[in-house]
């Protein structure tokens, strides 16, 4: 059994188009010279930061330290969740930020920094809280499909960005440059599609819209608000959906999505719960912290108080 104030560090070599095995040599001194005990894995293939952090868990760590950004987050966190024998509650998972969008960092203050960010690490008991998670059921393949959620998810444009990143990345090509490449082309040949949304049972909204955004925070796609107002551990899943507008009128507010004043815009409503189910026609994919998990219909429910987070708040 490990020590309850060990870390297991995972560093996703893929993160940031390879920065953060780069940057691995400087952060590992950084730990060091403030006394922290830990051991390190790295990546080498997609989604095995999933295995690793299962294993971890189960290996005795109940701290994780994730070297990477919003995907490997979000990767740790569903290999936490994927076993049975440890409450994930019981887990600590703490960040040093090396990736593109670094949306769940920037939602809990953490420095983008590595010295600083570490400096948080060392603090570890006294900077720790709470978060919510969600449940994302979905379909993939034909067969029921789940994944927990860090931050934030969508459907509709949204999902239709992240599965033209995915397909590139899949390819080799990944970063700032090429987010914005599939933003610009799955905006230009997205058609909106017929929504259904209900929240804790009741329905919320039906017919056509350009997105659907589910939040436990605030931040996606590189600092964009789509759920401005949601707070990390209220207990609630807030959720914004932008009906049917005209794309080249869209593009007229989409500064109001970098400073989170989405809601004055007369297409866009809100609400929060603690469930949420979504239909499309035709079927929408979901994407949740940045990875495309599957298409509708969707089913979402919160976990309030899921995992324990290293946190600037």
């Amino acid at each position: 059994m490990h020590h309850p104030s060990d870390w297991r560090v995972i560093v996703s070599s893929r993160s940031g188009g390879g920065k953060a095995a780069q940057e691995w040599p400087r952060i590992e001194r950084l730990l060091t010279d403030r006394n922290i005990t830990f051991s390190v894995e790295f990546t080498d293939h997609a989604y095995h930061a999933i295995s690793l952090a299962r294993d971890a868990v189960l290996s005795g760590f109940r701290r994780l330290l994730v070297i990477g950004g919003d995907g490997a987050i979000h990767e740790v966190l569903n290999g936490i969740y994927s076993q049975t024998e440890v409450n994930p509650s019981e887990v600590t998972v703490g960040l040093i930020p090396v990736g593109s969008g670094n949306d769940w960092a920037r939602l809990h203050r953490i420095p983008h920094d590595g010295e600083k960010a570490a400096g948080l690490i060392a603090e570890a008991e006294a900077r720790t809280r709470m978060q919510d998670v969600a449940r994302v059921d979905t379909m993939m393949d034909g067969k029921p499909y789940s994944r927990y959620m860090m931050n934030v998810g969508g459907l509709g444009f949204d999902a239709e960005v992240i599965r033209r990143f995915d397909l590139a990345k899949a390819k080799g090509h990944a970063g700032d440059k090429q987010y914005l490449k599939s933003l610009v082309s799955g905006f230009f040949s997205y058609r909106m599609l017929k929504f259904r949304v209900a929240v804790d049972g009741q329905e919320f909204f039906r017919g056509p819209a350009l997105s659907v955004a589910l939040g436990i925070g605030k931040y996606c796609g590189g600092g964009m608000m789509q759920t401005p107002d949601a707070v990390p551990d209220d207990g609630l899943i807030d959720l914004t959906v932008v009906r049917a507008i005209n794309k080249m009128k869209f593009l007229f507010k989409v500064p109001s999505l970098k400073s989170g004043k989405i809601f004055r815009n007369k297409e866009v409503i809100h609400t929060r719960g603690t469930s949420v189910e979504i239909s499309a026609t035709p079927r929408s994919y979901m994407e949740v912290d940045g990875e495309t998990v599957g298409i509708t219909p969707v089913h979402v429910t919160l976990i309030p108080a899921g995992i324990r987070v290293v946190s600037n708040l």
